[in-house]
């Protein structure tokens, strides 16, 4: 009777025994995204413009004609110095890239003989991790120059840089100030 009673108590807990344990396994998925933007970075400071006053002083020779060109280009450069750079990013692969030069203009009227608008070309350089793009846009155009790039802007250092070139003026300078600007404009592409 105590083998029964002893076969009995095992075999019930071999039945109460539960069965070994499975594993178990828990998926979490993680989603974000990244829209499509362009923004210029001035160390850790992240903003949307880049730019300066270019003041080149007198623009006329003591004839009152215009200085040479190589001259007002190399003035330009000197007086925006590192502010005429900037590091612009894009998230997107092919940016877009618009240029509008206008031309350096006073209100004064100019008779026969003289001039009161200045033309000149805006040279902007940027470059990408597939080389350098120019993008000039004479200040006698009106529309904006634009092209989209084929590749991405360089993602660190100085990756635009605006120069000006081709400076020209019909007949003497009437007296005054003369404004005009060089615009750049950068989009995020495709």
């Amino acid at each position: 009777m105590k083998k029964i009673a002893l076969i009995a108590m095992t075999a019930a807990a071999v039945i109460a025994t539960p069965a070994m344990a499975q594993d178990v396994t828990g998926t979490i998925n993680i989603t974000g995204s990244v829209a499509k933007k362009c923004f210029v970075l001035n160390g850790s400071a992240v903003s949307s413009t880049f730019g300066t006053t270019v003041a080149l002083g007198e623009l006329a020779k003591s004839d009152g004609t215009l200085r040479a060109s190589s001259d007002l280009s190399s003035a330009f450069a000197t007086a925006g110095g590192s502010a005429l750079d900037a590091q612009v990013v894009c998230t997107s692969a092919t940016p877009s890239v618009s240029v509008t030069a206008e031309p350096l203009a006073n209100t004064v009227t100019a008779d026969t003989g003289y001039d009161n608008s200045i033309d000149y070309r805006a040279d902007v350089t940027l470059t990408t991790v597939a080389g350098d793009v120019t993008v000039n846009d004479p200040s006698s155009n009106i529309a904006a120059t634009t092209t989209n790039l084929t590749s991405r802007l360089t993602g660190t250092g100085t990756n635009v840089k605006v120069r000006t070139s081709n400076w020209t003026a019909d007949g003497v300078l009437v007296a005054g100030s003369y404004t005009g600007k060089i615009t750049v404009v950068i989009a995020p592409g495709a």
